[in-house]
Formats: structure tokens, C-alpha cells, sequence
């Protein structure tokens, strides 16, 4: 047999005040309680754990003994509460995310340094995935969740979407009509565009937007990552067609950024592990996430 919760706790108030009188104000029970209590203790264990001298109760070697062993589990369960709540609190503990490279750059760490104004003692372990590495990312409980620029289909992740991102022309600064307002894609003819892979989200989006503005580009540069399309159009080498998130992080000294007149291609998706339940922090990342996307998407 053993010993309950209830009975241990009746067994460390007794040690502390050494006689009944004591343990049962502590506790708030009778004394009858306390006595019984102690008696069942010493039948389970076979132990007799007190002596009585001048009316108090003197904790035999075995006592001691039992009393370090039941400390010691104390102190480990008070622990594991305490780290419990701190994750249930999300006033402790970590976050471990993925994020695609377009939406790692700003929005991701923005919308993070809002959850960690409310949530000051969390840690974050933010990874940057490629489009393959996503899926096993979370499936194999490597992260909670995961930033993208794509849905993704599988029956064991759910995938929403949490904001629309507009489409940016980003292009050496001479290179685009003067002007504040949404740009006609059929600005872009006559320039070199920086294009992607065929199948890739910014391919498709560029693929998009050359065909509303009936473009067909005499010269044309390959880049694999919105980042390194920036980066040639801040060289002077083409224009970049890129999402409005990755398009914020663009050095406006060296380049003009504008939002060309075409329906957002880019939808923000935030993955999680369908058997994974949904934390309150979760809840609080996603609504960071969603506010700082329509903040982000807003601004010219």
C-alpha cells in the first residue's frame, strides 16, 4: 500500500510542530485526525515513527529518514507546478517557431516582441525554413508552429490564414513613375524583373502580375529568396516583385518600393500540429501575428 497526499502532509505538519496540538491548529483538522493519521502512516510502513516525552512527540531515525525521502519529492512536484504554470501563465518556459525567409525577416520578429511585452520571461528559438523542411518540422515536434507564405496539406496540420500580403515593386529609384499611389504592372515593361523558380510562391505571384500588365520581359535574372531579389534591385540590376513584408525590409536610399495595382497574391499562413493542443500562447502569438500583418500591409 500507499501513502496518500493527505497523509504525508499530516506527517511533515507533525515533524515541523512536534506534538498534535500543533500539527492539527496548522492544518486546520481535529486532533483526533492528526492521531489516526499517524497511526495509519506507521501500519503502512510497519515503523514506529514518534516517542512520546513530557508530552511531546519525539521523531524517531526513522522518521527523519522517511521525512527526507518525502522532502525531497515535495520539492521536485512543487517544481513540476511551478513549470507547469509558468507554461500555462506563458509568463515562463519557451517558444520554439518556423518561419519562411519572407516572413522571418520582419513580420515574424515584430509580431514576437509583441507577445514578449506581454509575456516578459518567455524565450524564443525562432528557425528559418526552407518550403521542404516545414512539414517534418512540425510533425516531429521540432517547433509548435511555423510563419508561411503557403497552406499546407496534410491531415495532420492545420494551416490558417492569418493576413494577405499586398504586392510590392521594389526598383533602383529612378526606375519607376513618380507618384505615391498603386502602380500599374504595365509600368514594369520595358525593365528587367527579377523572376523565381517556376512553382515557387514568388514565381507564381510573379507569373501573376507579369501577365495582368501583359509584360513579356526582354531580359530576365533568377533568385531563389525574395532577400536576394532585394538585393539585385538595390544593386540596379532589375526590379523585385516581391510580398509587402519582405518588400519593408528593402533600403529605401537605394531603391523605390510601391504597390503595384494587382490583387494580393499572397496569403500568410500559421501551421500547427493538429494533436498538439492549442496553448494560450499560441493564442496570443497568432493574434500578435495578425495584428502586426494589418499594421505592416497598411503602411505605403
Amino acid at each position: 500500500m500507499q501513502l496518500t497526499l493527505r497523509q504525508i502532509e499530516v506527517f511533515r505538519a507533525l515533524m515541523r510542530c512536534r506534538t498534535v496540538v500543533g500539527a492539527a491548529r496548522e492544518l486546520r483538522i481535529a486532533q483526533p485526525t492528526v492521531t489516526k493519521t499517524i497511526r495509519r502512516i506507521e501500519d503502512v510502513c510497519a515503523l514506529a515513527l514518534f516517542d512520546r516525552h513530557g508530552g511531546r512527540l519525539v521523531p524517531t531515525a526513522e522518521a527523519h529518514r522517511l521525512l527526507g525521502e518525502v522532502d525531497l519529492a515535495f520539492e521536485q512536484m512543487e517544481g513540476a507546478l511551478a513549470r507547469a504554470l509558468r507554461i500555462t501563465r506563458a509568463d515562463g518556459g519557451s517558444l520554439r517557431l518556423g518561419a519562411s525567409p519572407s516572413v522571418g525577416r520582419l513580420l515574424v520578429p515584430l509580431a514576437t516582441a509583441d507577445l514578449l511585452k506581454e509575456h516578459p520571461g518567455l524565450s524564443l528559438h525562432v528557425d528559418i525554413l526552407f518550403v521542404s523542411q516545414v512539414m517534418d518540422y512540425l510533425l516531429s515536434g521540432q517547433g509548435e508552429c511555423a510563419v508561411t507564405l503557403f497552406p499546407i496539406l496534410h491531415a495532420g496540420i492545420r494551416s490558417v490564414p492569418v493576413a494577405k500580403a499586398p504586392v510590392m515593386a521594389v526598383a533602383p529609384r529612378d526606375w519607376l513613375p513618380a507618384g505615391d499611389g498603386p502602380l500599374a504592372p504595365s509600368c514594369l515593361i520595358d525593365r528587367p524583373i527579377i523572376v523565381f523558380e517556376p512553382h515557387s510562391v514568388h514565381g507564381l505571384a510573379v507569373d501573376a502580375v507579369l501577365r495582368a500588365g501583359g509584360i513579356t520581359p526582354t531580359r530576365t535574372h533568377v533568385a531563389r529568396f525574395a532577400e536576394t531579389a532585394i538585393g539585385l534591385a538595390e544593386a540596379g540590376i532589375g526590379v523585385a516583385i516581391v510580398d509587402a513584408f519582405s518588400a519593408l525590409a528593402a533600403d529605401r536610399n537605394r531603391v523605390a518600393v510601391r504597390r503595384l495595382d494587382h490583387p494580393p497574391p499572397y496569403d500568410i499562413y500559421l501551421h500547427r500540429p493538429i494533436e498538439r493542443a492549442r496553448s494560450q500562447l499560441m493564442q496570443h502569438f497568432e493574434m500578435a501575428l495578425r495584428q502586426q500583418a494589418a499594421e505592416l500591409s497598411a503602411q505605403p
